[in-house]
């Protein structure tokens, strides 16, 4: 009789399961390469750092900032962990007046200011007060200017994410978008400037999405610098001489399918850092449970599905995750590092169904009961359907697969 799952705890999960073999595991499962996650933070620092920019990387995957401008029923919940945290621990993102005004409930919680950005909309239109509207930035800065003469607030800056930036296909649209992005967030932070008593406070300047962090990779590495390269140096250099010039991004340690269609690096760049399957450090460990050699194209059943990898799109491939080549053939490898021909080709709440790019293809060389491990189209929705991830360090050769550590996920 198979074992119940503990309660998740760290402690007791890392007794159950550290040292112990993939292949021991119950699935679906979500499974980070530690090894890769290092490499990929590593480069991003490096970049950061050569850039003389901060950074913020999101916790939502893996500096507490609420990651929209913040609904009213949460001032209070914020309140508590800006009690613990303490003063200037703690910021929030708005983009109305009205929310100006209930976040008067932060002080008498905390003891403290809670500090403010101002959500900008600088082309994605999912959140963010247009920059464009002028009248209504300005409302919203007189706003926040009585709320700090009050003692509630403190503004520390203006804030973009450039979600759309996921459509790009190339390093050069990333960084021209982070150009653009960098430039119109300037204006309303010098217009706030201009306009508002602020003092000598230096405001932060905050930008990006991971393709667009991504793309600064290419600042540093590259031989040869593009136009485009060049352009998005001296808007950051330009920026960096009134403000503090902070990127930001969430999926960046991980990666993912939609990552590589954005190619923010270049898959292919003879010895320079590239963006490819081997920078992936998520992969969902998913059963084949069924198999269809009869169907017009052979198929197999995975017992995953959209809870497991979710139901996110990639603009790359018309399916929900793919194959990796790890325990792929019946010659084991402990690689993730090349996709196989199978993908999740169709999805539903439990239920995955493996289709082959090849459209004839006859033979499914899988069986029933083996393990697969499937790069999911975005890893921040896959791994959320998972209160803790199995931990794997394929640096260590002959051990890739040996379960080195158990991260719970905050919530």
């Amino acid at each position: 009789m198979a074992e119940p799952y503990p309660l998740a705890s760290k402690e007791a999960l890392r007794s159950k399961y550290v040292g112990k073999s993939l292949s021991d595991i119950p699935m679906p499962a979500a499974i980070i390469d530690v090894s890769v996650v290092s490499k990929n933070c590593n480069r991003m620092l490096e970049a950061i750092h050569s850039l003389g920019v901060e950074f913020r990387p999101h916790v939502k995957t893996h500096k507490i900032l609420y990651g929209l401008p913040l609904p009213p029923s949460q001032v209070l919940r914020l309140a508590a962990i800006g009690t613990k945290l303490g003063p200037s621990s703690t910021s929030v993102m708005i983009d109305h007046p009205c929310q100006v005004d209930y976040l008067k409930a932060y002080r008498p919680v905390t003891g403290h200011a809670v500090q403010l950005f101002v959500k900008l909309d600088t082309g994605y239109h999912r959140a963010g007060i247009d920059i464009d509207g002028r009248d209504a930035i300005e409302s919203l800065l007189q706003t926040i200017r009585q709320s700090e003469d009050a003692g509630y607030s403190m503004l520390q800056g203006v804030y973009s994410h450039a979600g759309h930036s996921y459509s790009g296909s190339s390093p050069e649209e990333a960084m021209l978008l982070l150009q653009s992005e960098i430039e119109r967030s300037l204006a309303v932070a010098d217009f706030t400037a201009d306009t508002f008593n602020f003092g000598q406070r230096r405001f932060v300047i905050s930008v990006g999405a991971t393709p667009t962090a991504t793309s600064i990779q290419n600042l540093i590495f590259a031989e040869e610098h593009s136009l485009e390269s060049l352009n998005l140096k001296n808007s950051i250099a330009h920026a960096k001489q009134s403000y503090t010039v902070e990127l930001h991004a969430g999926v960046y340690p991980l990666l993912d399918l939609q990552q590589l269609a954005t190619a923010a690096r270049p898959m292919y760049s003879p010895g320079k850092p590239t963006l490819s399957y081997q920078d992936l450090a998520l992969t969902i460990m998913v059963e084949v449970a069924s198999l269809y050699k009869d169907r017009k194209a052979a198929e197999a059943l995975i017992a995953a599905g959209c809870l497991a990898l979710g139901r996110e799109p990639c603009k790359s491939y018309p399916g929900w995750g793919v194959v990796t080549n790890w325990n792929y053939t019946t010659g084991r490898s402990v690689r993730t590092d090349a996709p196989t021909q199978w993908i999740v080709g169709r999805i539903s709440q439990e239920h995955g169904v493996l289709t082959s790019n090849d459209p004839g293809a006859e033979e499914i060389p899988l069986v029933i009961g083996q393990r697969l491990r499937v790069w999911p189209n975005h890893a921040c929705v896959a791994g959320a359907g998972f209160g803790w991830y199995f931990v794997v360090d394929s640096s260590k050769k002959g051990y890739e697969d040996q379960i080195v550590d158990i991260w719970v996920r905050w919530r």
